[in-house]
């Protein structure tokens, strides 16, 4: 699944092709795409308008426009954004694009993924999903004392309380077990048996993970999809995997040093 870097990225990739341009042409051409009818404004309604501006909350991204319409979008596990110039292919055939924009000189289209809808801006703010998410891992001001305080209060083991988006946004698989081992945590441990300093390192390396991520594409590797591998902070024992939690997402840890 997209997690919060990667959301990020693609914000940035889209944003310089549309932010202050007419849209001059809209098309959803998949047949499964949520924008070719149904209730709301539909694809056509984006044609002549201009995005304001790009903006991530945790692992949604959120396009808004002019005269009160935005576009709110969640990649889910095979989603994305992409932008090329014209004659230029995305990678996957336009006709499965769930949306097609045309700039002029760029064309930005978007994949699949569990969420792709034009609603009025106003709408954004009384959406369920984005009010109930926690403090973004991302955004700027994020305050990693209370993020840690949010950890500690969750009844769930740590690193399913680490993919709940109520109490951190932007968190997946891959930076739940890394941020686990780079602060030396069991990620089975209940997060309510974690010091404050321990929540608080937790946090903070998924953080600076993540926002290592942002800048240069690449995520940690040490101990994701590396389960029977020596670990490499301790050597002393070979790294696990296991499902945790309702998802029964596999997380990956070393028992030795995270004990």
């Amino acid at each position: 699944m997209a997690e919060g870097d990667s959301i990020q990225r693609m914000a940035r990739r889209i944003a310089p092709a549309l932010v202050g341009r007419p849209i001059l042409a809209a098309a959803a051409p998949a047949p499964r795409s949520p924008l070719r009818g149904g209730p709301g404004p539909t694809v056509r309604a984006l044609e002549g308008r201009v995005a304001e501006r790009v903006e991530t909350r945790g692992k949604h991204l959120l396009i808004h426009l002019d005269r009160g319409l935005a576009l709110h979008s969640h990649m889910g596990m095979n989603g994305s954004w992409r932008v090329e110039s014209p004659g230029s292919p995305f990678g996957r055939p336009d006709r499965a694009a769930w949306l097609l924009l045309d700039l002029g000189d760029r064309r930005v289209a978007q994949f699949g993924g569990p969420t792709l809808r034009l609603v009025p801006a106003a709408a954004l703010e009384r959406d369920r999903r984005l009010a109930a998410l926690g403090p973004d891992l991302l955004a700027d001001g994020f305050d990693p004392e209370a993020a840690a305080a949010r950890l500690r209060a969750s009844p769930e083991q740590l690193g399913t309380a680490l993919l709940d988006q109520r109490l951190l946004a932007g968190v997946g698989n891959i930076f739940k077990s890394e941020a686990c081992f780079a602060a030396g945590v069991d990620p089975f441990r209940p997060a309510a048996s974690l010091s404050p300093e321990e929540a608080r390192a937790t946090v903070e390396a998924a953080r600076e993970q993540m926002r290592a991520a942002v800048e240069t594409g690449r995520r940690p590797g040490r101990v994701y999809r590396r389960a029977g591998r020596p670990c490499p902070r301790c050597r002393r024992a070979a790294l696990r995997s296991a499902p945790q939690g309702d998802g029964a997402r596999t997380t990956y840890w070393c028992p030795a040093c995270q004990s």
